[in-house]
């Protein structure tokens, strides 16, 4: 055994309380990160695809019926006056960027979910090892604390 030059007792027993709190606090951190991380992919899993699929679905509404005002304005104009349905024009031009933007956010989506499963696999091990410093390292460096503690109690009786 290694000599020890113990000169404070409290001073161990500050110690292992420190490693307590450390591994309190790194425990809480791992199931904060692992809430967070399930959070995220939950998003891009349910609550993303469904937003953009919706705003699509909106967004085809919006075009649909900005064709037909042009249209209704084309059929009412005259030849000459075709400058006239210019604010239709534009409304259709809009709502046709934003159908495309909605599209592409749609396709996107599904690839940055696997992209974030990908992340999730590699940072794993990362979190598992954290999980173990936590629930094992820690908890047995603690449990080493408390029995020099112990054994230092005693010796400090005779």
């Amino acid at each position: 055994m290694a000599d020890a030059k113990v000169t404070s007792l409290e001073a161990v027993e500050q110690f292992g309380d420190s490693i307590a709190k450390l591994r309190h606090d790194t425990g809480k951190q791992v199931d904060e990160l692992r809430q967070q991380l399930q959070r995220v992919a939950s998003w891009l899993e349910k609550e993303l695809p469904d937003y953009w699929n919706n705003e699509k679905r909106i967004a085809e509404v919006k075009w649909t019926e900005a064709r037909q005002e042009l249209l209704r304005c084309e059929a009412k104009s005259r030849e000459e006056d075709k400058e006239s349905c210019s604010v239709q024009k534009k409304m259709l031009r809009n709502a046709t960027e934003r159908r495309a933007l909605c599209e592409e956010r749609a396709r996107l989506v599904p690839r940055l979910a696997m992209e974030w499963n990908r992340f999730l696999q590699e940072i794993s091990p990362t979190v598992r090892q954290l999980e173990d410093l936590s629930e094992t390292s820690l908890l047995n460096a603690w449990n080493r604390i408390q029995e020099t503690v112990v054994i230092l109690k005693k010796y400090m009786e005779q």
